[in-house]
């Protein structure tokens, strides 16, 4: 080899280190605590960002903690032990009228897909509320979602007086209806999934009988927005990018369920993700809509977890999620 072919050669083999190592420099470790103790299917979307590569594309590297409750979501961020949090966003609301400012920058989830099985022949196919007088219907405690949803229906028509929900932990709901404890058992997915193909028989869309609201998004503190703009435009735009390429096609959803969940076996995790997808558990946008976000700030007064009405501007920030939107057109 010629002194000049070696100069030109040893510069290229150069170029590509530095190109390497400014590439590696440029990735930055985003700490995200979520939901629960493990990788939950609901935040598909997240994974899907992870596993398909579109959190590498904006140079992030996520780094996910699994801090347990909601409220230990929101104390992660505020002890800025992590940077975000996924889980439920109306605990922005709520630290906002307790001082402290935090914000909820895109939505994931708006609709929980809470489906209604039961093994009892006598029981029919629910398709309006009065047909719920006189059921034990199963759900998770208060004050989750499906708890709040059922009493709210109850509530909301008097003629539901004889209709009792039974609480009980997340993943009893079927031992509850085969111990004959309830007659339609309320389930999350997988879970569903899983009942519905060991013979138990779908009577009830609790999404029929519900709104969207804002169920699951992301959340951060204020300052990380103000010091860190740009990072949270990068977060939010790769939440976008996962939830437009699941709706694009489904068999992205279904490579990383698989990937992740690999014991659910094909049938359960197809049967779970089309349920999810065709349900619109999670929205074709990340902007946190105002009557979504307010519904969800009315149930919170009606627990009493919010003292006052409160304006969606104060606990959400949509400038980045509006953004994220119009470059994906």
């Amino acid at each position: 080899m010629t002194f000049k072919k070696f100069f030109v050669f040893s510069f290229f083999c150069l170029s590509l280190c530095l190109s390497s190592h400014v590439a590696r420099a440029e990735m930055e470790t985003v700490r995200v605590a979520q939901f629960g103790k493990a990788k939950f299917l609901l935040y598909l979307p997240l994974y899907v960002a992870q596993e398909e590569g579109f959190f590498a594309k904006q140079n992030i590297e996520i780094d996910l903690k699994f801090v347990g409750n909601d409220d230990q979501i929101l104390a992660a961020v505020l002890s800025k032990s992590v940077d975000y949090g996924m889980g439920d966003p109306i605990f922005t609301a709520i630290a906002n009228e307790r001082g402290a400012k935090t914000k909820t920058v895109a939505m994931l989830i708006t609709n929980l897909a809470l489906g209604g099985y039961t093994n009892k022949p006598e029981v029919p196919v629910i398709e309006k509320p009065e047909q719920l007088a006189g059921l034990r219907v199963g759900s998770f405690p208060a004050p989750s979602t499906a708890y709040v949803e059922l009493e709210k229906i109850k509530r909301d028509h008097p003629e539901l007086k004889s209709m009792k929900v039974v609480q009980g932990a997340m993943g009893t709901q079927l031992a509850l209806l085969q111990a004959d404890k309830t007659d339609i058992a309320i389930d999350l997915e997988p879970a569903f999934a899983r009942a519905i193909t060991q013979g138990n028989r779908f009577v009830l869309n609790l999404s029929k009988l519900t709104l969207p609201k804002a169920i699951t998004g992301l959340i951060t503190r204020q300052s990380v927005i103000d010091e860190k703009p740009d990072q949270v435009q990068r977060m939010v735009t790769a939440m976008q990018q996962a939830l437009t390429a699941i709706y694009s096609d489904r068999k992205v959803a279904y490579r990383t369920a698989r990937k992740l969940f690999p014991d659910l076996g094909d049938v359960v995790l197809k049967k779970a993700v089309d349920h999810m997808l065709s349900d619109a558990m999670y929205p074709k946008s990340v902007v946190v809509r105002d009557d979504y976000w307010q519904r969800s700030i009315k149930m919170r007064l009606d627990s009493g977890a919010l003292k006052k009405p409160q304006a969606t501007s104060v606990a959400v920030d949509n400038r980045f999620a509006k953004k994220a939107v119009e470059e994906r057109k």
